[in-house]
């Protein structure tokens, strides 16, 4: 049988290492510089641990590219003044973000624009 004080340092263990493991945002995407994406919302998964927003955007030769855009949980975006009601899909959407180092298009948010003006949900550190 294991130890009280071992099981406790057992959980404190794996919860730092799963913390650590969620929390990789500056190893996995560039939040040095910011870009902004502007674009139509094609889809919103409103839920945890983070909304994923889909954005369609025209690159400079016309054609279309698609983008994930990962915001706060649900919580955080409605400090920040935003529900699922501020993402209607079909509407022009425009972020600015930090995006994947790999070259996916995947980005994480650092503000997003909404009508009267603009709600900074940073990700960490972008």
């Amino acid at each position: 049988m294991k130890s009280p004080l071992a099981l406790a340092a057992g959980i404190l263990l794996t919860s730092a290492m799963s913390a650590s493991a969620h929390h990789t945002v500056t190893s996995l995407f560039d939040t040095t510089r910011f870009v902004t994406l502007q674009g139509t919302l094609t889809r919103v998964d409103w839920r945890a641990p983070h909304v994923i927003l889909r954005l369609e955007t025209r690159r400079g030769d016309g054609s279309l590219i698609e983008w994930n855009v990962e915001t706060e949980n649900p919580q955080e975006l409605a400090r920040a003044g935003l529900s699922l009601d501020s993402f209607k899909v079909g509407e022009t959407f425009k972020a600015t973000v930090c995006v994947a180092k790999d070259g996916t298009r995947w980005a994480v948010t650092h503000e997003i624009a909404k009508p009267g003006g603009v709600a900074t949900v940073s990700m960490g550190g972008c």
